[in-house]
């Protein structure tokens, strides 16, 4: 009866934000009022500060590297490149900042408000709860940013972009669900918050953030095809998402197979990396419609981060007791 509990509790943690909604507003309010409080620029900084990001992104990764990144996002010829590769890196940025904050901060908020958990009652899961919703605000305001640069740059906005509060919606369930955990682990065990920078670290270069690994595969491939008797005009518009044919492989030098191989194996491990399917989902959106919204991938997402709420809350309610003799 004691474990069934907390399980069956879990899924009351819509009916739980509800009914403290006025304090987790509250919660939300302070954090944001905290990091304006005694800065010159005040409440220009949460916009400023994506701005001049992406600034620095299209200068150094365009026109200084002249990186060129996916052309399934526009716009769309040589002149398009750098924009192409921008618009790639902050749709993989915004979204990966956002777990890394939450997540970095979220880990410890716990333990940070060890006075609250001691003296007064309250629903400690409201803490972590709070972090997430705090680095969201921030997340929307540099998407908003982005689509005055998608408006100027493109003189459109994708029809695909009403996805994005689905999108949203799932993003934050996922991101709660891994900050709720870790907040609750931390408590008994505190090196998780030295290891969740190093996690995010390992997470972060095995996630599609600042490459393509398309890109990459094609550039692999390029020098070897006419060499090995193969127009690269003939090659299928999905050649290089899918594994590349036995036929063209056995044609190819030993030194590009064994490139291409690991560049197949990395994009086959993307398939069991959420937050890959993430950066997909949005990339998708402001393709244009150069590139399908992938709806299976949304409902894999979906699905793994409401089992994994379930869990984590699950876990942080079996814990939650024990968190004033801990603090």
């Amino acid at each position: 009866m004691h474990v069934a509990r907390p399980v069956t509790n879990a899924w009351q943690l819509p009916l739980v934000i509800f009914r403290h909604r006025e304090l987790l507003g509250a919660f939300v309010r302070r954090e944001l009022r905290a990091r304006i409080e005694g800065s010159v620029l005040g409440r220009v900084w949460p916009i400023l500060q994506p701005l001049i990001l992406f600034i620095i992104y299209y200068v150094i990764f365009s026109k200084i590297l002249k990186i060129g990144f996916s052309d399934r996002m526009p716009p769309q010829g040589p002149e398009g490149v750098g924009w192409r590769t921008t618009f790639y890196l902050i749709t993989g940025i915004l979204p990966w900042t956002v777990l890394a904050d939450s997540l970095g901060r979220g880990t410890g908020v716990v333990l940070e408000n060890a006075n609250l958990i001691k003296k007064i009652a309250f629903p400690s899961e409201l803490l972590p709860l709070y972090q997430v919703i705090v680095y969201h605000v921030y997340f929307l305001i540099g998407f908003v940013i982005l689509l005055g640069l998608e408006l100027a740059v493109n003189t459109s906005l994708p029809l695909e972009l009403m996805w994005f509060p689905v999108v949203v919606v799932v993003q934050i369930v996922f991101i709660t669900a891994l900050t709720l955990f870790l907040s609750a682990a931390n408590v008994f065990v505190r090196d998780v918050m030295q290891a969740v920078p190093v996690v995010l670290t390992f997470w972060m270069f095995t996630t599609p953030v600042f490459y393509d690994l398309y890109k990459i595969k094609e550039g692999i491939l390029a020098p070897y095809l006419a060499p090995a008797g193969i127009d690269p005009a003939t090659l299928p518009d999905t050649f290089l998402f899918e594994p590349t044919p036995a036929e063209i492989v056995s044609r190819l030098p030993a030194e590009a197979v064994d490139k291409l191989s690991d560049i197949e194996f990395g994009i086959a491990a993307m398939e069991f990396n959420p937050m890959a399917w993430l950066l997909e989902l949005y990339r998708a959106i402001f393709s244009y419609g150069l590139q399908p919204f992938p709806v299976a991938k949304l409902g894999q997402l979906a699905l793994l981060g409401t089992v994994l709420l379930l869990v984590s809350y699950t876990f942080f309610l079996r814990c939650k007791g024990r968190f004033a003799d801990e603090v």
